[in-house]
């Protein structure tokens, strides 16, 4: 079933390039990791919210939305986004924004959402121009948190 994708509402079948897509990497019961890509506006803001609720209703309360390829993002995009956040917190889940380039990140530092928003710039999606790949695993250092003395 997966990867699912989720054209934008603007995209007719006779354009050979979309301007947005969502594509579901992976999902189990409670988690989900999507991936955007393209640029997202007014035109197809339906459509990421159509996502992610679509997501909430199957219970699926800690999603992770890759923005890497993401190459315009306007307000309305970012009002679905906090929307999003504030009814998965109220879920007790997440919506975590990873890959978060900088231009992204000054939009959301205007916006007042780089406080508010969970955000990271390391992509949980590595991105080629032909293919998305998956990392099968991470090599991390866990190290112990220290208290001041």
């Amino acid at each position: 079933m997966l990867p699912r994708i989720h054209p934008s509402s603007s995209e007719r079948p006779s354009d050979s390039k979309s301007r947005a897509s969502l594509t579901t990497i992976r999902q189990d019961r409670t988690r989900t990791l999507v991936r955007a890509d393209g640029e997202w506006d007014l035109a197809n803001a339906d459509v990421l919210a159509g996502a992610l609720a679509e997501h909430e209703r199957a219970g699926r309360r800690f999603v992770r939305l890759d923005v890497s390829a993401v190459t315009f993002l306007d307000c309305t995009c970012l009002e679905v986004l906090a929307a999003a956040h504030v009814r998965l917190l109220g879920a007790r889940g997440t919506l975590v924004l990873t890959g978060v380039p900088a231009r992204v990140m000054r939009l959301l530092n205007l916006a007042g959402l780089a406080q508010v928003l969970f955000t990271t710039s390391l992509s949980d999606v590595d991105v080629h121009p032909d293919r998305v790949i998956v990392p099968s695993s991470r090599s991390s250092v866990v190290r112990p948190m220290v208290r001041p003395a």
